[in-house]
């Protein structure tokens, strides 16, 4: 049982950019705590945090993980995330399990674009928030210059709560604001007296604050997002570790305010977004925000205990499967390692090894009181990659494969699609999937080829024509005969396919005009001019021949067919191109780089809008011209755009590049012949 209640605990994830130091700042905690009885180097691929074969090969953080360790008599879970924006979603992951974000900073480099985004992601979901401004060992660091940035970019509640002895070899230690000797003690106190009307006001009469009256807004300011602190830390040098800690364990929010969650009692998810407060709601609670597939361990769910309590053999209810069952034993994760705990209470972050059944994102509740969350907000994969076994015969293998690596990635997805027939994986950056597909590689020994999705075009045509077609084949026996006459008509976007039967006379026998349909569907399917499937036309069979003997159902499918290509042929054929709604992100100095780039890509900009420092674009641009877009933005932006894109509707392509499309599908099928 546990020894200290929910009041006791407080969850912390450490986000922020790659070579801030997060896991360095992790380790060294946990080697001051008496976790690890040494540190590593994430350089030299010896970290204890970072110690998946695959960190320590590319030599950064790529998975979140749970570590926990006591200090002052409270238990602080951390939650370590990767900094490359590649990997955000794993961030995103660890923000969903605690009630504290930790944005940890380079004191070298200052706030970039992906911070303030990490910044932000933590805003929008209502955690309290601390800046840790990492490396003040550096050379030329400016302490100033960063607070004032911080303050610019991420908010005017930053106010330093300590600051550096020093900086670069010099430094030694920090010092705190409130015991004076600095310029930002009065700022300090102002922030902080303004969070109580009865502070504010014996402070504007006496012009100061006890140290004792102001200690208790602390936690108050950060629950309502009214005061955010920032922190100076040094974790090569050891500076800063234990006043980190202290100000977690004192004035970080506990699980007793909750996180924040939009969820509802009942069956189905609410959008109120309110914190679910464990003294309120004894009945358990709790939400599984990440899946590990380990080929070795077996599945297992990282789940953080919202309210009430559980242990081993319990009976829980999953909505999702909508039938209780009976929960395993609860493990408290310690990076790789796992210890059995009889029961887990409001705010522990726990792990449930062999729950098949489980999938990111279920909520675990109880039958008598159920309750239910919503799915944890990710960014949309915007990168695809065509993806095939390279042995042939293990596309069975790859399908497994991939699948448990789709159960533990959320931002990472795969599925077929269903005109080109290609398995496409998708991911937020090529990186990403490079990664994830090197692990399917590694865990799961399946190696694959890769290539650019073809991108699922379409065919119609602009003008009204007839088509005629006659199938005769005599081979000895009973022969083979047919013969159609057509018509094919454009219809509006999105309308799809029309089949008329407009004969008379009985030149085509009724019963042979499904085959003819299923002909010219055939064919559809298949496209006519460039490979690609075509839509939004109407097709009417109104004259033909039979032959009482030799007509069948097949000669008549076949010259449905030819017949239906002779009409299409002469109907003024063009090529239709899926068209996304695209909006990218990017800092004010590389807005006209990118609307340079975005009218090279056949892109239409429909609209501008600042946003902090920030201009977002907004424009319609072919899917085929922004397939590689990930890479490209990162070249033009060094790395500080983004962008989401979503299907808009088909246009018609341009006569040139179908005129190019055309000729490499002919090409290839005489390639076929050949």
């Amino acid at each position: 049982m546990a020894k200290y209640g929910s009041a006791d605990i407080r969850n912390v994830a450490l986000c922020g950019p790659s070579h801030a130091g997060k896991t360095t700042l992790l380790e060294a905690m946990l080697k001051g705590a008496g976790v690890f009885q040494k540190t590593g180097s994430v350089q030299d691929g010896t970290s204890q945090v970072d110690y998946d074969p695959l960190e320590r090969e590319k030599k950064h953080t790529i998975f979140a993980k749970v570590f926990h360790l006591t200090h002052k008599k409270r238990e602080i879970n951390f939650i370590d995330s990767p900094g490359y924006p590649d990997y955000v979603g794993e961030a995103l992951t660890a923000m969903n399990a605690v009630e504290t974000v930790a944005l940890c900073v380079s004191a070298a480099e200052g706030i970039s674009f992906h911070a303030q985004r990490l910044w932000n992601e933590a805003g929008a979901a209502r955690r309290a928030r601390m800046l840790v401004v990492n490396r003040t060992d550096a050379d030329n660091v400016d302490v100033d210059k960063i607070i004032s940035q911080a303050q610019e970019v991420l908010g005017s509640t930053l106010v330093p709560w300590n600051l550096p002895d020093g900086t670069g070899d010099a430094i030694a230690g920090v010092k705190e604001v409130l015991d004076g000797g600095t310029g930002w003690k009065e700022t300090l106190v102002e922030a902080l007296v303004s969070l109580d009307d009865d502070a504010m006001e014996r402070y504007l009469e006496s012009g100061e604050a006890s140290v004792d009256e102001l200690l208790p807004l602390i936690k108050q300011g950060m629950a309502q997002e009214t005061f955010t602190p920032i922190l100076f830390t040094a974790a090569e040098k050891g500076a800063g570790l234990t006043e980190l800690l202290d100000f977690l364990a004192k004035d970080a929010p506990s699980p007793v305010r909750g996180p924040y969650f939009s969820g509802s009692d009942g069956v189905e998810p609410s959008d109120d977004l309110h914190p679910i407060d464990p003294n309120e709601r004894t009945d358990f609670v709790g939400r599984v925000f990440k899946t590990v597939a380990d080929p070795f361990v077996g599945r297992l769910s990282f789940v953080r205990v919202l309210a009430g309590e559980v242990e081993a053999d319990q009976m829980v209810l999953n909505p999702r499967v909508g039938k209780p069952e009976k929960m395993p034993a609860p493990m408290r994760p310690q990076g790789k390692d796992h210890d059995k705990i009889e029961k887990a209470i409001a705010g522990d972050i726990i792990v449930l090894g062999k729950a098949e059944s489980l999938e990111t994102n279920d909520t675990l509740t109880v039958e008598k009181a159920p309750m239910v969350l919503p799915r944890m907000a990710m960014p949309s994969p915007m990168v695809a990659l065509a993806v095939t076994p390279t042995k042939h015969g293990e596309e069975q293998k790859l399908a497994t494969g991939l699948k448990k690596i789709v159960s533990e990635d959320v931002t990472f997805t795969t599925d077929r699609d269903p005109q080109t027939g290609e398995l496409i994986a998708h991911g937020v950056s090529p990186l990403h999937v490079e990664t994830q597909l090197h692990r399917l590689k590694t865990n799961y020994k399946v190696e694959v080829t890769t290539h650019v999705p073809r991108v699922p075009m379409r065919e119609t045509v602009m003008a009204n024509a007839e088509g005629h077609h006659r199938h005769k084949k005599q081979t000895g026996g009973r022969g083979q005969f047919a013969e159609v006459h057509l018509r094919v008509a454009p219809k509006e976007r999105g309308t799809g396919f029309e089949f008329k039967d407009e004969t008379f006379g009985g030149s085509i026998p009724k019963n042979f005009l499904p085959a003819i349909e299923k002909g010219v569907v055939d064919q559809m399917s298949k496209g006519v001019v460039a490979g690609y499937t075509v839509v939004d036309l109407e097709v009417s069979v109104y004259d033909g021949k039979h032959h009482d003997v030799d007509s069948d159902e097949h000669s008549f499918k076949k010259a449905g067919a030819r017949a239906f290509v002779d009409a299409f042929e002469k109907a003024k054929p063009i090529l239709l191109e899926p068209v996304v709604d695209l909006e990218v992100a990017v800092p004010s100095r590389f807005m006209g780089d990118i609307n340079s780039d975005l009218n090279g890509r056949r892109g239409r900009i429909h609209g501008m809008e600042a946003v902090g420092d920030m201009q977002v674009i907004k424009a319609q641009v072919p899917l085929k011209e922004v397939q590689t877009y990930a890479a490209d933005l990162r070249s033009i932006t060094q790395g500080e755009g983004s962008y989401t894109f979503e299907f808009s509707h088909y246009d018609m392509v341009p006569a040139n590049v179908a005129q190019e499309l055309i000729a490499a599908h002919k090409a290839g099928k005489t390639e076929e012949e050949d």
